[in-house]
């Protein structure tokens, strides 16, 4: 019986590191999420509203331009070859403000607005 009650302490050890590792991995995937200004439009229309960060995953709506949105993240996903030729990873996981659907639409589809900060700096 004292057999059976050191084995769950020496076991303890090794779950306190397996949970440390989790932890450890899931703060770095965390911390590639950026939170981003609310504001944004679509750049065009029929801009697919999908259900994941890549153009493989089902779309759920599309978003035109006038619609506006609401971006809850941004985060890291497929890269996409935007009408410029650029390439862009990020993708925008979101809320069309017309439709009510959410979803994550590639960066290179979505514009965000700059807001005036609530305490603008005084001149003088």
């Amino acid at each position: 019986m004292a057999v059976a009650s050191v084995l769950p302490l020496a076991g303890l050890g090794t779950h306190i590191s397996s949970f440390a590792v989790e932890v450890s991995g899931a703060l770095a995937r965390a911390a590639e999420r950026v939170p981003e200004r609310p504001d944004a439009d679509f750049l065009a229309f029929g801009a697919r509203i999908r259900e994941a960060p890549n153009t493989g995953s089902a779309v759920r709506g599309i978003g035109n331009p006038g619609d506006t949105a609401t971006v809850h993240l941004r985060v890291l996903g497929e890269s996409v070859r935007c009408a410029d030729g650029t390439t862009d990873p990020h993708w925008f996981d979101l809320t069309d403000r017309r439709t009510g659907l959410s979803g994550f639409v590639s960066g290179c589809l979505v514009q965000q607005r700059h807001q005036e900060s609530a305490n603008p700096a005084r001149s003088g």
